[in-house]
């Protein structure tokens, strides 16, 4: 569920295939380079991705790395630290994209294409206590599209596996927190999931840009895990291809990841929803 920091619009997540949408329209001079390369490294305070904290509050290194053919079709990797609090004996998220990106008349650009999301190494089997989870990991894939006018951007993501592997015996009805009970149906798992994403973009002059986000995260055959997500953050470009982000986020209904138990089984807890603050350095290549 990658989120860059450095471009306030985006949202859980997902965000290379976005990041490529906001590139420009596909190449369609004859004298354009028939591939374009492009990378990018950066630090943020933390990575927060579809409103929820991945990295419990420290700062995670990201960066990530677009083919673009001009004929409109992309693939890209992009890569986050994450902490095994949240991911069973994980520590790095890998982003892996292929799609195409195109033009409807003179006003809309189009991006479809899919998104698979790993974590070396994360295993539920690996969650405190040990033993008391099947053998599942986390990685997810989705089929994404989506489509821009100007500076309003709509985007759909749709769960073509489970939701980073929840079903009844890794996320069971049963689960409390924060007074609320919640959960995946008996016998049932999250496939057919789907991330709704509404995102604007303006250019404010002088190198800055407003962005904001609205989302919604449905989590299918489920009680209690579905909710929304906010963010609103101001991006500064600078010479050389740097630039820099502040962002605040906020989740709606999503209680059941606040005061959340390490699953490294070390009686840490945090609120993984809620509102978080986020700084954020990148520098383009």
């Amino acid at each position: 569920m990658e989120e860059n920091m450095n471009a306030p619009y985006q949202n859980p997540a997902i965000g290379a295939a976005l990041a490529l949408f906001a590139l420009a329209l596909p190449a369609a001079a004859e004298d354009a380079p028939e591939f374009t390369v492009a990378s990018n490294v950066g630090v943020v305070s933390d990575y927060v991705s579809r409103g929820l904290q991945l990295n419990w509050g420290n700062p995670a290194l990201q960066g990530g790395v677009d083919v673009m053919h001009r004929s409109g079709w992309y693939v890209a990797a992009w890569g986050s630290q994450v902490t095994d609090n949240f991911y069973a004996g994980g520590a790095l998220e890998l982003d892996l994209y292929a799609g195409h990106r195109g033009s409807i008349g003179d006003a809309l650009t189009y991006d479809a294409g899919l998104a698979a999301y790993f974590y070396p190494g994360a295993n539920y089997r690996k969650a405190a206590p040990v033993g008391a989870y099947p053998d599942k990991r986390y990685d997810t894939t989705e089929a994404v599209f989506g489509i821009t006018w100007r500076w309003l951007n709509l985007k759909y993501s749709h769960c073509l596996t489970d939701y980073y592997g929840y079903d009844d015996r890794t996320v069971p009805l049963s689960v409390w927190n924060s007074g609320v009970f919640g959960g995946v149906d008996a016998g049932k798992g999250t496939r057919g999931s789907g991330y709704l994403e509404a995102n604007a973009n303006f250019n404010l002059g002088d190198a800055y840009t407003l962005g904001l986000h609205a989302g919604h995260q449905s989590v299918a055959n489920s009680s209690k895990l579905s909710y929304s997500d906010y963010k609103l953050g101001m991006t500064k470009a600078f010479a050389d291809g740097w630039t820099a982000s502040l962002a605040v986020t906020a989740t709606q209904g999503a209680e059941l990841y606040r005061n959340f138990l390490s699953v490294a089984g070390n009686g840490k807890t945090a609120n993984v929803d809620g509102v978080h603050w986020l700084l954020g350095v990148n520098k383009a290549f």
